[in-house]
């Protein structure tokens, strides 16, 4: 089912989440992280076309990687409470729309969703389908990495891949991790925009 959607974007999307997943097993950005905020608040990204709520200080990075559909920019919000040992991450990537309109968007969520659990050595121990705001195909997924966990949610919009992703120690959520991922929203307008997209230009 869906052969074409196993040559193309689904392998771009790997190559771009093990980029993002190699630094949740490192120090925050260094150089390149440039701060968003110095307090706990939302974060609304007029670019990305969407909002979502960190509990802490947020840098934002940027990266362009080369992919088998052309190169890609991964853009990353990341907020880690090194006390904690817990990390959120926020990514959005466009893809060239004529590429993603040729495959099955559910594949490349489940794609994106299973090359997040590989890059951090997690083992998967859920899954499960989710439906963003305009229908949108999502997927949420939880893994186990040594002693930390896993818990990340992926969906396509149009062209866009976004990646919520949060680590913290096993048996010890955050507090807040509810609240993180259910304040994720999208602009209506950009989720518009980005699904026009992909409907045939």
């Amino acid at each position: 089912m869906m052969k074409n959607s196993r040559r193309a974007v689904p392998l771009a999307a790997l190559l771009v989440l093990g980029g993002c997943a190699g630094r949740t097993q490192s120090a925050p950005p260094g150089p390149a992280a440039e701060p968003v905020q110095a307090a706990p608040a939302v974060v609304q990204s007029t670019e990305g076309g969407f909002s979502v709520a960190f509990s802490g200080p947020v840098t934002e990075e940027r990266r362009v990687q080369p992919t088998d559909v052309g190169e890609v920019t991964l853009h990353t919000f990341i907020s880690a409470r090194t006390e904690d040992d817990t990390a959120y991450y926020v990514s959005y990537t466009d893809f060239p729309p004529a590429a993603v309109a040729q495959v099955d968007p559910r594949d490349v969520v489940d794609r994106a969703s299973q090359g997040a659990l590989e890059a951090l050595g997690a083992t998967g121990i859920s899954a499960k389908p989710l439906q963003m705001e305009g229908g949108f195909p999502g997927q949420e997924v939880g893994g186990v990495s040594g002693p930390r966990r896993l818990r990340g949610r992926f969906f396509m919009v149009g062209p866009r891949l976004y990646q919520q992703l949060l680590l913290h120690p096993e048996g010890r959520p955050p507090r807040d991790a509810d609240r993180f991922f259910d304040s994720f929203h999208l602009d209506p307008a950009v989720a518009g925009r980005l699904g026009h997209e992909t409907r045939g230009t």
